[in-house]
């Protein structure tokens, strides 16, 4: 059952039983001041008749008093009162009283059921001791009048009651509109449709609690879109390290079986070897990232204060060699620039850095290396004129074994993994790799680092 039917029977059954215990309660009081206001007439017209029958059987003297008892039977007969006189011997002188009506004590009165008629009864002495008079009066149509106001409350409690059935059905459905919104939103989330969201409009809880609730679904399609990447990206990289190795691995197992079984010279053979090692050592290159790259992940970094300037011109001295045996001229511009950072990791980085600059001129051309401070940081940058990226090639150079040029990757020996762990130290610095390029012209790589 919904909240909102559990919420329309609870206050519809808790109103009802309120509403009618409040109207029987309010008939049942109305009855009894009712009964209490003619038990009140019926003591006032009580004392009247004794009253004035102590006067008129002193004016009429002794001789007169049965007919003066008779008469006063009579005339208040037609009133719905029944008298009865008793002498003090206990002899009945007159009595018209029903013969089912029991008599209440001297000084005392009761109510009772008489021939199925309510009847109120007083029980006096009069004529200083000589006489008890008994009166009693027929009050059935209290009765009547209650059976009145029961039926009048009976039917306004009908009506009400109604009334609020209905009022109350359209106001909870309107008052549990926003939370039947918020369940077909859930619904929706739950059926595939991450993109649905509630209506927040409203200053009440449910109004908050949609907002709370699109947060929610904000932060978790976030982490769903970032878990997909991640995915994709994981997937990328087990297809493409199963093509990089599937290469190298293919030209061993060629080369081992030509030298097991073709009648070659001994230059040739050591031409298979050699190639046998290259392939070898690309395999080692790869396993060697990869372990990089998961020990940086896995342990983190240990900082120092570090000048970056020095660490620039070594690692750019380191290279040179590279560089002029690939044609290409390695310039140094490296000022003095301290900062917290892990050493051997940022030597990687750079390392890696003119690497991939020095391939990217082919044969010729100029890479810059230095390092600098701008906008509050310490920046290492690597600039080369080589061929350059387009935009699609940017946004995917940090991937695992993503390459821009694969034939150029495969003869340098390259295992696409240098950059990838370069973004990695990047971060785990709480830096980013920028890079600008176009193709043609040459690109700059920088990275930059708190002081």
């Amino acid at each position: 059952m919904r909240f909102k039917d559990k919420t329309y029977i609870i206050t519809l059954v808790l109103f009802l039983l309120f509403l009618n215990a409040g109207i029987f309660s309010l008939a049942y009081y109305t009855n009894q001041k009712n009964a209490d206001s003619a038990q009140g007439l019926c003591f006032s017209e009580y004392y009247v008749i004794k009253e004035a029958f102590e006067d008129d059987i002193t004016y009429l003297g002794p001789n007169g008093k049965a007919q003066v008892m008779q008469f006063y039977g009579k005339h208040y007969s037609e009133k719905s009162v029944s008298l009865s006189f008793v002498s003090d011997e206990g002899e009945s002188v007159f009595s018209n009283i029903p013969s089912g009506a029991r008599f209440p004590e001297v000084g005392k009165s009761s109510t009772q059921r008489v021939d199925g008629k309510r009847m109120f009864l007083i029980t006096d002495v009069i004529a200083n001791g000589k006489y008890t008079l008994t009166y009693a009066k027929d009050v059935s149509y209290l009765d009547d009048d209650f059976r009145s106001i029961s039926i009048v409350f009976v039917l306004t409690s009908f009506g009400a009651s109604a009334l609020l059935a209905v009022i109350l059905f359209f106001v909870l459905g309107r008052l549990s509109s926003p939370l039947e919104r918020l369940r077909l939103t859930t619904e929706e989330i739950a059926n595939g449709n991450f993109e649905s969201r509630a209506d927040e409009s409203g200053r009440d809880e449910f109004s908050a609690l949609a907002s709370d609730f699109n947060r929610m679904a904000d932060r978790v399609s976030e982490q769903l879109r970032e878990l997909e990447e991640s995915a994709e990206t994981k997937q990328r990289m087990l297809d493409n390290l199963a093509h990089e190795m599937r290469t190298p691995l293919t030209s061993i197992r060629g080369y081992a079986e030509y030298l097991l079984n073709a009648n070659i010279e001994p230059d040739e053979k050591i031409e298979a070897i050699q190639y046998i090692i290259s392939e070898a050592e690309r395999l080692k290159q790869i396993g060697e990232r990869l372990l990089d790259d998961a020990f940086i992940r896995e342990m983190g970094i240990e900082p120092e204060r570090v000048n970056l300037g020095e660490v620039v011109a070594d690692v750019a001295k380191k290279m040179s060699f590279t560089a002029s045996k690939q044609g290409v001229e390695l310039r140094v511009q490296a000022q003095s620039v301290y900062c917290r950072c892990d050493k051997l990791l940022i030597e990687m980085l750079v390392s890696n850095l003119i690497g991939n600059a020095i391939k990217a001129c082919k044969g010729s051309g100029v890479v810059t290396v230095g390092s600098e401070t701008a906008d509050n940081k310490a920046l290492i940058f690597v600039r080369d004129n080589g061929v350059g990226m387009t935009a699609e090639q940017m946004a995917r150079i940090t991937e695992p074994f993503y390459r821009t040029d694969k034939s150029r990757n495969r003869e340098d020996g390259g295992t696409g993994l240098g950059l990838a762990l370069c973004d990695r130290i990047a971060k785990a610095h709480g830096s980013l790799l920028c890079f600008e390029s176009s193709p043609g012209e040459g690109t700059r790589v920088s990275v930059s680092f708190d002081f």
